[in-house]
């Protein structure tokens, strides 16, 4: 290696390398030294170039997992929309409100109860009185394992809102031992109209319904229903 270093090439080298790590240092990591002349700044510009070299490959390394993470992150998010619009439509499956005779509504309840699934259940019972002006709706709990206190609560909120809109609703499904839990817990369900089993509300509903006479069911307004059609 010459060593012929001189001091205004010198200067102006440095100036350069100067200027070079100002632009590395602002994000710029295209430029590079010129290394074509071997002295004793060369092995430093080398060196410099090598630097800025590796810290262009991590940076670069560093934007590709970046977005790996953001595209895997993204994706958790899609799943997770997806399973909370699946337990959305298995809340809405598990609350089905059906016209099953004229003016009378059913619905069944089957497994737990808690606060969302009791407040998609009232909702769907109002939405569907309103839309078929039924006066008499059957929620049979005949599916619920338990109740307790907060589950008595939710109903007597469900029926009082459904008797808001003008429907009467009566609970039918109460096992003896749920009789006794609800008794044992203080809850006062005498306001409400209650059945042991979905059949007796049924009769009940139609006799109210002005459709059961001498235990037999009056098809006059199903007669009618059909001639209509």
């Amino acid at each position: 290696m010459e060593n012929n270093l001189d001091f205004k090439n010198a200067k102006e080298r440095i100036e350069h390398i100067e200027d070079v790590l100002s632009s590395v240092a602002a994000g710029d990591l295209d430029k590079r030294l010129q290394t074509d002349i071997e002295d004793d700044l060369t092995g430093i510009e080398e060196a410099i170039n090598i630097l800025i070299e590796d810290l262009t490959y991590e940076l670069k390394q560093s934007k590709k997992m970046k977005e790996e993470l953001e595209d895997k992150l993204n994706k958790i998010q899609e799943q997770q929309k997806t399973i909370i619009q699946q337990q959305e439509d298995l809340l809405e499956l598990s609350s089905p409100v059906t016209k099953v005779w004229d003016n009378v509504l059913i619905l069944p309840v089957i497994g737990t109860l808690d606060s969302q699934r009791t407040q998609i259940m009232m909702e769907n019972l109002l939405q569907k009185i309103v839309e078929t002006g039924c006066t008499i709706a059957i929620l049979d709990i005949t599916g619920v394992p338990t109740v307790d206190t907060q589950v008595a609560n939710h109903l007597l909120k469900t029926v009082t809102a459904a008797r808001l809109l003008g429907a009467d609703c009566i609970i039918s499904g109460i096992s003896p031992a749920i009789a006794q839990t609800i008794v044992h817990l203080g809850i006062d369900l005498s306001s409400i109209k209650t059945k042991a089993t979905l059949q007796d509300a049924m009769l009940f509903a139609m006799k109210k319904n002005n459709q059961l006479f001498e235990g037999k069911i009056h098809l006059e307004h199903k007669e009618q229903e059909e001639d209509d059609k």
